[in-house]
C-alpha cells in the first residue's frame, strides 16, 4: 500500500511541472520508513525495485509519456531489471533517486536508476527496460520520444546495457535452441508503426 501513496505523491509533485526532454534526468527524494526494512534493519532489496518503478513514473510524467499512453490506451510492460547495491540505507535515512533514459532499440526503453545519499554518495545503481503495448502489439519506442523531440535518435547503448542484454540472453535457452539471436539488440518485433512524429 505504501507504494501507492508514493506513486500518488509523485503524481501530485510532477504532473504540472515543466516538461523535460526525453534524455533529461528526473530526481525524487524519499525516506526509509520502518515498513521498508528487512530483518537486518536495512532497506529491503526488493524495495529498491519498487522505488525504481516510482522513478520511472516520475520520468513518464515529466516527459509527457503518460499523456501519450492515456490518449492511445497503451499499456506498459517491464522487461527486466539489473541492480548493484553498494551501500546500505538505514531507518529514516533520506535518499535521492535519479532516473534517466539511456538507450532504446526497436522494442525496449532502457533506464538508469541511481540511488544516492543526500551527500551524493552512491547507494545503488540499477537498469530497467520497459516497453509499450496495445492489443498484443509492441509500440515503437520512437513514438513517445518523438512526441517531445521528433529529431532525437537513441544514444549508443552504454557498455553496461550491452553487457546486460548479452547476459540476459543466457536466460532464454528456448530461443538459443531455435537459433535466434543471442542478444536483444536489433531484434525486430511486430510494431505499431502507423504514426507520425508529434501525433
Amino acid at each position: 500500500m505504501n507504494l501507492y501513496f508514493r506513486l500518488l505523491w509523485t503524481f501530485l509533485r510532477n504532473f504540472r511541472r515543466t516538461p523535460i526532454e526525453p534524455l533529461a534526468t528526473t530526481s525524487c527524494t524519499f525516506r526509509v520508513m520502518p515498513w521498508d526494512l528487512d530483518l537486518f534493519g536495512h532497506m529491503n532489496n526488493g524495495r529498491y525495485l519498487q522505488i525504481m518503478d516510482v522513478g520511472r513514473f516520475a520520468w513518464m510524467l515529466r516527459s509527457q509519456a503518460v499523456k501519450l499512453m492515456v490518449r492511445h490506451r497503451w499499456g506498459a510492460l517491464l522487461g527486466g531489471t539489473l541492480i548493484r547495491y553498494q551501500r546500505a540505507l538505514k531507518p529514516f535515512h533520506a535518499y535521492r533517486l535519479h532516473t534517466r533514459l539511456v538507450f532504446w532499440d526497436s522494442r525496449w526503453l532502457y533506464f538508469e536508476h541511481r540511488f544516492e545519499h543526500l551527500n551524493g554518495q552512491t547507494v545503488a545503481i540499477g537498469h530497467a527496460r520497459a516497453a509499450l503495448r496495445k492489443a498484443g502489439r509492441w509500440i515503437d519506442p520512437k513514438r513517445p520520444v518523438a512526441f517531445v523531440d521528433p529529431t532525437l535518435d537513441s544514444p549508443p547503448a552504454p557498455p553496461s546495457v550491452r553487457a546486460w542484454i548479452d547476459a540476459d540472453s543466457l536466460l532464454s535457452p528456448t530461443a538459443a535452441r531455435r537459433g535466434e539471436p543471442t542478444a536483444a539488440l536489433g531484434r525486430e518485433p511486430i510494431l505499431d508503426s502507423a504514426w507520425v512524429p508529434g501525433s
